[in-house]
């Protein structure tokens, strides 16, 4: 039986995208660092790569408390800026986006060091290449550029070019990166999905709203597969997100109690854990619908 803390090398942490429910990721790392659990590599798409981006700083509790504290505290216009209905006019109007990315470039530049050099632990974030559809794994180089690209959402954020290429959110192809953490020599997967918001309230209402909402629906069954296609000798810690969940991925006042939902649900899946070889351990959120 391994212990959580002597599970096989290398160990990557796994991060979904999730847009706002990114917050549930810091309750569930917290879960996860008093387990015993530490990572060798990080691994993220959209959200989940800026989270691990810092996180790769230093993986302390000073520095996740940090992190929550900046969860607690974001706004949707420090993400996407401010919106009024003649800005999404002009944009809609030109055949742009819904939104500039100058201000999540601001936002990233605000916590993010410019190069992986900087970085204790190796970060990795994933991207979808725009044309052919591949998914690009983004190691070293231009880490800012790295983050901004994994988490260009089409028709939300315009796509980054790097490398000659048009990158997009890297949520599109691997919203989980299962398959890109075993690429990169993973032995041990410990997942961090925050799910999808399975009891919504009300609709969404504005652009934005939609949009988002929309990505979550066609995104949150996608691991399924890449589950299925691992190496038997793999092991997987799934760990669970919270459900029901009423938050939309649009909605960023509830960082405190999506935090604690994260670690609540997490830390009582690691205490009950008993690993006794390769396999997966936990399962993504879903419900059944027949």
């Amino acid at each position: 039986m391994h212990r959580l803390g002597d599970l096989p090398k290398p160990l990557a942490f796994v991060l979904s995208g999730g847009v706002a429910l990114g917050a549930i990721q810091v309750g569930m790392i917290r879960a996860a660092a008093e387990a015993g659990i530490r990572p060798d590599l990080l691994i993220g798409s959209s959200v989940g790569a800026l989270n691990a981006a810092f996180l790769g700083q230093g993986f302390t509790e000073p520095r996740i408390e940090g992190l929550a504290e900046i969860w607690r505290n974001l706004t949707r216009s420090d993400v996407f800026g401010n919106f009024g209905l003649g800005r999404i006019a002009r944009l809609l109007s030109r055949g742009m986006t819904l939104a500039s990315p100058e201000t999540l470039q601001r936002f990233i530049a605000s916590h993010i060091p410019v190069s992986g050099e900087h970085l204790e632990i190796p970060v990795h974030a994933t991207a979808t290449d725009y044309l052919s559809g591949e998914t690009v794994i983004l190691s070293g180089g231009d880490l800012r550029g790295n983050l901004l690209a994994s988490s260009a959402i089409p028709f939300v954020f315009p796509p980054v070019v790097l490398g000659g290429r048009y990158l997009v959110d890297g949520s599109v192809t691997a919203h989980v990166p299962l398959l890109p953490a075993v690429k990169l020599g993973a032995r041990t997967l410990v997942v961090f999905d925050v799910g999808y918001p399975c009891k919504l309230l009300e609709l969404p209402r504005s652009p934005l709203e939609r949009t988002l909402h929309v990505f979550s629906i066609l995104l949150h069954r996608q691991q399924t597969g890449s589950l299925a296609a691992l190496a038997q000798d793999i092991t997987v810690l799934y760990l669970p997100s919270p459900c029901p969940l009423s938050v939309p991925t649009y909605d960023f006042s509830q960082g405190r109690n999506l935090i604690g939902a994260g670690y609540e649900t997490a830390g009582s899946f690691l205490q009950a854990l008993h690993i006794t070889g390769p396999g997966v351990y936990g399962h993504p959120h879903a419900h059944a619908t027949y």
